[in-house]
């Protein structure tokens, strides 16, 4: 078990008997990164983030990852172990209705499946084929159901999510590509050493879980909120999930749950450390970059293209244009 697993199962677990969080945090600051790093493409928003020391805390709907902050919910499972309990509440409110037997009745509480033996009863006039089509009718409407049900519990538990990702590495040239606007942007460092143990931008950064997997909630979701070892902290799982397509990302998230923010917003992180230009960036917002951060005390570099490795390198503004990359105009 790697220390995000350890992390995970103190912090989040099914059964909040075992809730650990100080022991979690501590676990998680002894591998906390000493910078984390924000990739940038130069716009408006950028430029103000940069400038009044902010980052943007987004809504999941808005990543570019369909599968951000989703989880999935065995539905027919969570239908099925409830089963009896509805049976028996209908059977209280309607059952009168059904002109069932003493026998009827006895043999339906008495039956696993109640509600398909309930089925059974009331088409026993029907011929095989004419039951058999109404039964998978109502499989499928119900299926659907649950299908709908699950998608509307993930997107409603998704957007009571605002967060801000950020990586471990500033050398990636995938990211450069795709957050950076093709080499053209920038990066921010951010000194996570500097930030007070308890702050919630140290609190409320966890590390991404890579999986082959969605998160799946339907365990938590058959518990219900009145059982004593619910949980309410085991859905913010969802929102570090993601698949192993994004590992190379090496992603940390500031993430706040429940609802804690209902709408996207800036949100103070602290002077950069250090700011990264792109190889392609243009020489007017190389300019302007250069200008914030010498005239906020904010060191700054550029991105240096190896000249015999597929490798990006921090250099000195002067050493960086000796690279092969043209500027794109």
């Amino acid at each position: 078990m790697n220390w995000i697993e350890q992390f995970t199962n103190m912090i989040f677990p099914l059964d909040r008997r075992k809730l650990n969080i100080e022991g979690a945090y501590l676990l998680k600051n002894q591998h906390l990164p000493s910078s984390i790093f924000k990739y940038r493409e130069v716009n408006e928003n950028s430029i103000k983030n940069l400038e009044e020391d902010t980052i943007w805390l987004a809504d999941p709907s808005n990543f570019n990852d369909p599968y951000d902050c989703a989880h999935t919910v065995d539905f027919s499972a969570i239908h099925k172990k409830s089963e009896t309990e509805f049976f028996a509440k209908f059977m209280e409110e309607r059952g009168s209705d059904l002109n069932l037997s003493d026998k009827q009745k006895s043999n339906l509480f008495a039956s696993k499946n109640p509600i398909d033996d309930l089925i059974d009863m009331l088409l026993v006039k029907e011929t095989p084929e004419r039951k058999e089509g109404i039964k998978a009718a109502l499989i499928s409407a119900q299926n659907k159901m649950h299908e709908d049900l699950a998608l509307a519990n993930s997107k409603s538990i998704a957007s009571s999510f605002k967060l801000c990702s950020f990586s471990e590495r500033n050398d990636s040239m995938l990211m450069w590509a795709h957050y950076a606007y093709y080499h053209q942007g920038f990066c921010i460092e951010y000194d996570l050493e500097s930030i007070p143990y308890s702050d919630y931008r140290r609190r409320f950064l966890y590390p991404t879980i890579y999986s082959d997997e969605m998160f799946d909630a339907t365990k938590h979701l058959m518990k219900g909120v009145e059982d004593e070892s619910f949980n309410n902290l085991y859905l913010s799982l969802s929102a570090l999930v993601k698949a192993k397509d994004w590992e190379y990302e090496k992603e940390w998230r500031l993430v706040f749950a429940n609802g804690i923010f209902n709408s996207e917003r800036a949100y103070h992180i602290g002077k950069p450390k250090e700011v990264y230009l792109g190889t392609k960036i243009s020489q007017k917002n190389q300019e302007r970059l250069v200008e914030i951060c010498t005239r906020r005390n904010i060191p700054v570099r550029k991105m240096k293209a190896h000249h015999s490795l597929f490798k990006l390198e921090p250099s000195s503004l002067k050493d960086a244009e000796q690279h092969f990359f043209k500027e794109k105009v």
